[in-house]
C-alpha cells in the first residue's frame, strides 16, 4: 500500500475502506435517509456547532461544495470580496466569474497570509459587497489564512463570511460558529479521512433559510433545495450511498480520536517532518508562522528534478505532491493528513534521505 504524502485523498483506515462494501440500497428507502441524517448530525457536533447550524451534503468533489456555496449565498443584487492567495482562491473567482457574480479580489502572494486590514479596505471601498470568500487552507503552498480575523472584519462592517475548509476542517483549529461565518465548505476526503465523491456545507441556519425564494443560479448545486430536501429526509438527485456509508463510519472514528486528538496528532506528524526535511538541508517555503499542520512546500535541492524525486519516492513507498504551476520547476509539496503518524513521518524522512544520498552517489 502507497503511503500518500498529497493533500487528498488521503489514507484510510481498513475499517473506512470495508464500509464501502455494503448491501445493494435504493436512494429513496428510509435506510439512506437516516444513513444522511446520521452524517449530517456528526458532522455538525463534531464541528463543535449546535442547533444553529446545519450540513448539507452533496455528490461531489470538494470544489463541488465550494461553487454551491458562492452560486447559492451570494445575491443578485450583491458582489463578492475573495481573497486570492493561491491557486484556491483564484478558483473562487473562476467560480464567480462563470455564474455571472460581481467579485473583486484581494490578492496577496501565494507565501503569505492574507492581511485582514487589506480585506478591511476593499470593504470600505466596495459597498455592493455581502460576502467575503477565503481559504483557510491554500494548499497551493499549505498556508494558513486568518480567518478569526478576516471573519471580524467582515461581522464588524455587516458582511457575511464563506470559508473554503476543504484541507482544514478537523486537520486544524477552526471556530465555524464565529460571529461572521455563515458557511464552511468541506470534503469527506481529507482530514476527515474518508472516500472521495462526497462533499458537504456546514452552515448557520439563519443564513441558509434566508435563501428561500432566491432564484438559484444551478439546478444541481443548489445549496437551499438540497437542504430543504435532505431535512424532509429526501434527496433531489441521487446520493452516492456507498461512499456516505464509508464517510459514516470516518464520522465514527473521527469521534473516537476526537478532532481535538487529531489536530495535535498531525501538527505532530508535521513537526516530525519539518524538522528532519530541515536536518537533510532543505529549505520550507512558508514562514513558520504561517503554515498549516498538513501540508509542507520545501525548495527542490540542487540538481534535482521533480519528476525524478517523485519516481524514486515512488518506488519506495511514498506519493509526494508537485508545486502548482511555476512551483513545479522549483519546488515540491508533502502533506501528513489521513491517518499518518509521527513514526511514518520519521520513515518519510528516511526515506528522502536515501534518495538523496542515491542522487549524489
Amino acid at each position: 500500500m502507497w503511503i500518500l504524502l498529497n493533500p487528498g485523498p488521503a489514507n484510510t483506515t481498513a475499517t473506512v475502506r470495508q464500509a464501502l462494501v455494503m448491501d445493494d440500497l435504493c436512494h429513496r428507502e428510509p435506510e439512506c435517509f437516516d444513513m444522511v441524517r446520521r452524517c449530517r448530525e456528526r458532522l455538525v457536533a463534531l464541528a463543535g456547532a449546535g442547533s444553529d447550524f446545519t450540513a448539507v451534503l452533496f455528490a461531489g468533489s470538494g470544489t463541488a461544495a465550494v461553487e454551491a456555496v458562492i452560486a447559492s449565498a451570494t445575491p443578485r443584487t450583491g458582489a463578492l470580496l475573495v481573497v486570492d492567495n493561491g491557486v484556491y482562491g483564484d478558483r473562487m473567482t473562476r467560480i464567480a466569474r462563470a455564474h455571472g457574480i460581481p467579485f473583486h479580489a484581494v490578492k496577496s502572494d501565494i507565501f503569505s497570509a492574507v492581511d485582514p486590514a487589506a480585506v478591511e479596505r476593499a470593504l470600505h471601498e466596495h459597498p455592493e459587497i455581502t460576502h467575503v470568500a477565503l481559504v483557510h487552507h491554500e494548499t497551493t503552498t499549505g498556508l494558513l489564512n486568518p480567518v478569526a480575523d478576516v471573519a471580524r472584519v467582515a461581522h464588524a462592517l455587516g458582511r457575511r463570511v464563506i470559508v473554503d475548509a476543504m484541507s482544514s476542517l478537523f486537520g486544524e483549529r477552526l471556530d465555524v460558529t464565529q460571529d461572521g461565518v455563515d458557511f464552511v465548505a468541506a470534503s469527506a476526503n481529507k482530514c476527515l479521512q474518508g472516500i472521495p465523491g462526497v462533499s458537504f456545507v456546514l452552515a448557520r441556519r439563519s443564513a441558509i433559510e434566508a435563501l428561500a425564494g432566491a432564484p438559484p443560479r444551478s439546478v444541481y448545486l443548489d445549496v437551499h433545495g438540497h437542504y430543504v430536501s435532505q431535512e424532509q429526509d429526501n434527496t433531489p438527485f441521487t446520493p452516492a450511498l456507498q461512499v456516505l456509508h464509508a464517510m459514516e463510519q470516518a464520522l465514527v472514528e473521527l469521534d473516537e480520536e476526537t478532532p481535538k486528538r487529531r489536530v495535535e496528532r498531525y501538527a505532530e506528524c508535521a513537526r516530525v517532518l519539518r524538522d528532519g526535511m530541515q536536518r537533510l538541508g532543505l529549505e520550507i517555503l512558508v514562514a513558520e508562522a504561517a503554515r498549516s499542520n498538513t501540508l509542507t512546500t520545501f525548495r527542490l535541492p540542487p540538481g534535482i528534478a521533480y519528476d525524478a524525486l517523485h519516481d524514486a519516492m515512488k518506488r519506495r513507498g511514498y506519493i509526494i505532491y508537485a508545486g502548482q504551476g511555476a512551483l513545479k520547476s522549483h519546488a515540491f509539496r508533502v502533506a501528513n493528513m489521513g491517518t499518518l503518524t509521527p513514526r511514518d513521518m520519521e520513515g518519510v524522512v528516511a526515506a528522502f534521505a536515501e534518495v538523496f544520498k542515491e542522487s549524489h552517489a
